[in-house]
């Protein structure tokens, strides 16, 4: 997954956009090479599953579906394609992948009728779960942090379950523990509290603004955005621009602007998910929000989720030649080309080997105008990939030659992010050469300053991080 991505600071919606910045949920059934054969399901007690019941079921086991698919309602136990349980995508996505295909799954419009077709996506919209709008999907149950023992897939289970049972909160400060101490989770820190936040939105019955309340920023603000996307799940496609518009409106939320951005952000993930990663769709949504800010900042979730997906899949809206695709094409407008821009380096690092001078290469290859954008992504990625060392830091901003100055300003805004306590980020702006000093500082400054609402706040945080020159600068950044 991505490193997160940065909130935008108050005023920083310029007319170039050039701005000093800053799942489960329905998924489309991918899976690789799956529905080609006839399949019988299995049940759990070994047996296999007559397809007997619903017309929807028995195309759903005769098509195959059951052999790439878990849905424990028709026996089915495939591991290939997505936990159907687990996503209930609706009835409108079913189909539409059932009869387009892609991304490993093939186009079932010759194998069957429409009709057919509509049978077997209703029983799965239904039977897993999202008959109707609203129906979050996740599923307490008994399993135990002491039960996993370096199982990923387990410790996000069970945070789910302690987040269901004793609260978010309680929740969140075990992963900020365990984070310290298990290199496990550790590396699935962001996608554990993306299903808190699912355990969190159940145990407060889908009020969005009472979850939010016992939420924090631990781990790159993985449990807001895992909010968004469950509270998405199995919503109608008609009316899933209404709830993307109100999800974020309560009072509560909108009163802090870092609450606030990763709310909207949160929403950008879900959105791409609940299109089957469809980015202009995604994109067409964030548009339909209330303001220019709020559009740019669900933007920022939507190209997340399309450079790293929260289920592994590959989407097609990404090159593996123009690797600056799709920020420098025409299908980004201008209004979104920020965030893409701020995420792009996720997607080239892997592309090139993790070769970071030729990552750097490839941003000064970015559209005028957005270069200082893609080495401040350059940062970011080099924060995580230096586990927010300041030495390792400083010797990876190097290769960035020209976008130093940035890369120092992406990685110290990655660390302060992630940990908004993180003294680790004083340390690298001390340590930087003078010309990259106040860039730095002022890095620090913009992630403080979205978390105060208030003068005050603002410089008191700041005063913690710096002093003399480099408060100033700190100060001009939280825009103190």
């Amino acid at each position: 997954m991505s490193r997160p991505a940065f909130p935008l600071q108050c005023g920083e919606v310029r007319t170039r956009l050039l701005i000093p910045i800053a799942v489960g949920l329905v998924v489309l059934l991918a899976a690789s090479a799956c529905g080609g054969k006839k399949s019988n399901a299995v049940s759990k007690t070994g047996k296999a599953v007559a397809a007997s019941g619903s017309p929807g079921e028995r195309i759903f086991i005769s098509a195959g579906c059951s052999g790439c698919h878990t849905m424990a309602v028709a026996g089915a136990k495939g591991t290939v394609g997505p936990n159907l349980d687990e996503l209930r995508p609706n009835q409108q996505t079913v189909e539409r992948q059932v009869r387009i295909g892609g991304r490993g799954m093939p186009s079932f419009s010759k194998k069957l009728s429409s009709e057919e077709i509509s049978q077997v996506a209703g029983f799965v919209a239904t039977s897993a779960g999202t008959g109707k709008a609203g129906k979050i999907s996740f599923q307490p149950n008994d399993k135990k942090l002491e039960d996993c023992h370096g199982d990923a897939s387990c410790y996000e289970q069970a945070f789910g379950n302690v987040a269901y049972k004793d609260g978010p909160k309680q929740a969140l400060d075990e992963l900020a523990q365990l984070e310290q101490t298990d290199p496990v989770v550790r590396g699935d820190c962001h996608p554990i509290a993306h299903k808190i936040g699912a355990g969190g939105l159940l145990r407060y019955e889908g009020n969005v603004a009472k979850a939010f309340a016992e939420g924090n920023g631990t781990c790159g603000s993985g449990y807001y955005h895992g909010l968004l996307q469950w509270k998405l799940a199995g919503v109608r496609a008609d009316q899933v621009a209404g709830v993307a518009r109100t999800a974020c409106e309560d009072p509560s939320i909108k009163s802090n602007a870092f609450i606030y951005y990763q709310c909207n952000h949160g929403l950008g993930h879900g959105l791409m998910l609940y299109t089957a990663y469809d980015l202009p769709q995604a994109l067409g949504f964030c548009h339909q929000l209330h303001t220019e800010l709020d559009s740019i900042e669900c933007s920022g979730g939507v190209f997340m989720e399309n450079q790293s997906s929260s289920f592994g899949l590959h989407s097609k809206w990404l090159s593996n030649t123009n690797l600056l695709y799709p920020c420098n094409s025409k299908l980004v407008k201008r209004r979104d080309k920020l965030y893409c821009y701020l995420l792009i380096t996720s997607h080239i690092l892997p592309a090139v080997g993790y070769n970071w001078a030729k990552a750097a290469d490839w941003c000064r290859r970015s559209e005028r105008g957005w270069v200082d954008t893609c080495f401040e992504s350059y940062g970011r990625d080099v924060s995580g990939a230096a586990v927010h060392n300041p030495e390792q830091i400083r010797s990876l901003c190097a290769q960035a030659g020209s976008g130093q100055n940035e890369c120092l300003y992406g990685a110290v805004r990655d660390i302060l992010n992630n940990n908004s306590r993180d003294f680790g980020a004083k340390t690298l702006c001390e340590s930087v050469a003078k010309r990259f000093r106040k860039r730095c500082f002022f890095g620090i400054g913009s992630i403080l300053g979205t978390q105060h609402a208030d003068t005050a706040g603002k410089s008191a945080a700041c005063q913690e991080f710096a002093k003399g020159q480099d408060l100033a600068d700190c100060m001009q950044g939280a825009g103190a």
